[in-house]
């Protein structure tokens, strides 16, 4: 995921905390200096819905980077 905003380290902390209590985050990991979001999950779409509302409640953004 992409993260836009989110580059102190309280916000990166609090999004990988909230972040692994989410039933199906099996792993999440925020790269401050690539400005992403790594996520290992149960492929669940709705996990990644609920970590953009998380981060948007935080006050940032985050978007699904799709790769071919």
């Amino acid at each position: 995921m992409d993260l836009t905003g989110g580059t102190c380290t309280s916000c990166s902390i609090a999004i990988e905390h909230f972040g692994k209590r989410l039933k199906g985050v099996h792993d999440i990991i925020v790269d401050r200096g690539t400005s992403t979001i790594q996520l290992e999950y149960d492929g669940n779409p709705e996990i990644l819905e609920q970590i953009s509302e998380l981060v948007r409640r935080i006050g940032y953004e985050a978007s699904v980077r799709y790769t071919d």
